[in-house]
């Protein structure tokens, strides 16, 4: 009977049964994507990261990343989840002092992640692929897709892709965030997208510059707790309407207090030689160590 270990991973915290959960399989030498895709729907998270040798020279590992409804070439806080992961087990080992540069292969390319502390209080931020901007649905069926008003919309909405693309909406404040009931057949309708990523431009926590929500029901996730992808989309939307002012940006987002499961972002963008770049950091922690069994 193969078996492999597996790992449930709490990323963009530090505090277990917060963030954003994910799973990760630190060797899955052997397994093909149906199998991957079957196991992603086994651990119902909004991602499992199945790890491989690299084929690229220059990378550490590869990686691939599954929802419960299909593979994505890129995921934010799957890409944070991995490196703890790797490193907490040994799987990697690096040298003691910190920071130190990792490189991910993935579906969207050979991508690093600058990793700096210790232990639990490691941080791990990663670069995101080059913000690439999309044809956008109409105000009218956005506003409808969320159930608000036009008015409660505060800018013009914009789809970015890190990777992952994403609708990012500005709402106008924080209690539109909070009392968001989206309809999400209608969100799960828009081509070409992962779903729905909003923000409001004021935070609960004063250590926080932005409030986020995202909302992913065609790939199986009702709503991401904390969005590694989405918030970096944000970053480049607010980056490119100057909402927070010009480049470059350094803030911290709030996400996935509405769900309980409370996180903490850091993002950063800004211009390199005419386009963006984009980094989002984070930190995790470990809740489940063991063993699957196929």
């Amino acid at each position: 009977m193969p078996s492999y270990r597996v790992l449930q991973v709490d990323v963009f915290t530090t505090t277990p049964l917060k963030g954003n959960p994910l799973a990760v399989l630190p060797d899955a030498r052997g397994l093909d994507a149906a199998t991957m895709q079957a196991i992603a729907r086994e651990m119902n998270l909004s991602e499992t990261a199945f790890v491989f040798p690299s084929t690229d020279a220059a990378a550490d590992y590869r990686v691939r990343f599954f929802t419960p409804a299909a593979e994505l070439p890129f995921a934010g806080h799957p890409t944070i989840g991995t490196a703890h992961a790797l490193l907490e087990t040994g799987v990697l080992v690096r040298p003691g002092e910190t920071p130190f540069t990792l490189q991910q292969e993935t579906a969207a390319g050979t991508l690093p992640i600058e990793v700096e502390g210790e232990g639990a209080d490691r941080w791990f931020t990663m670069t995101q692929p080059t913000p690439v901007f999309r044809p956008t649905p109409p105000l009218a069926e956005l506003a409808q897709a969320l159930r608000v008003s036009e008015r409660d919309i505060a800018g013009e909405p914009a789809t970015v892709a890190v990777g992952v693309a994403w609708v990012v909406v500005p709402l106008r404040s924080l209690e539109v965030v909070r009392g968001l009931a989206p309809d999400l057949d209608a969100i799960a309708r828009m081509d070409g997208v992962a779903g729905v990523t909003v923000f409001s431009p004021e935070a609960e926590d004063p250590g926080c510059r932005v409030r986020v929500r995202s909302f992913a029901p065609r790939e199986g996730i009702v709503e991401d707790p904390v969005c590694g992808s989405g918030n970096g989309c944000v970053g480049a939307y607010l980056a490119t309407t100057g909402m927070l002012g010009p480049p470059p940006l350094r803030y911290v987002a709030e996400q996935g207090v509405e769900i309980g499961r409370d996180g903490r972002v850091r993002v950063s963008v800004e211009g390199v030689d005419g386009a963006l770049r984009v980094r989002v950091g984070g930190q995790a922690v470990t809740v489940l160590d063991g063993t699957l069994r196929l």
